[in-house]
């Protein structure tokens, strides 16, 4: 009733009702898939969140990657670092000293 007595009081024809209808539903169309389409901004801030995150992960790999070209360099027969490849060799190896004892811990099991 109310777009009735509007479209009589302004005295609207029907081809202009019809006009004014279409542009209506394609204005609200393009601003419906600007907001939610496959391109439109909610999908934008969800890619946008994704590759911050990505660009988080890189960061941190780099800096892991960092780590392992300073410690590949430290091993190096030029630049041999005694204390890092003694520390390596405990490590990795399980080496231990002529005066030193080790103690081995039990892992203990989830059920406990």
């Amino acid at each position: 009733m109310l777009l009735y007595n509007f479209v009589k009081k302004h005295n609207i024809t029907k081809s202009l009702f019809i006009g004014y209808s279409i542009g209506i539903a394609v204005i609200c169309y393009f601003v419906f898939c600007t907001l939610f389409g496959q391109k439109g901004y909610f999908e934008y801030r969800a890619l946008r969140h994704q590759v911050v995150n990505k660009e988080t992960i890189k960061q941190d790999l780099v800096n892991k990657m960092q780590a392992k070209q300073n410690m590949v360099e430290g091993m190096n027969l030029n630049s041999l670092d005694l204390d890092l490849l003694d520390e390596q060799a405990r490590k990795v190896l399980g080496y231990a000293g002529k005066n030193e004892v080790v103690v081995y811990q039990e892992k203990r099991s989830a059920k406990n």
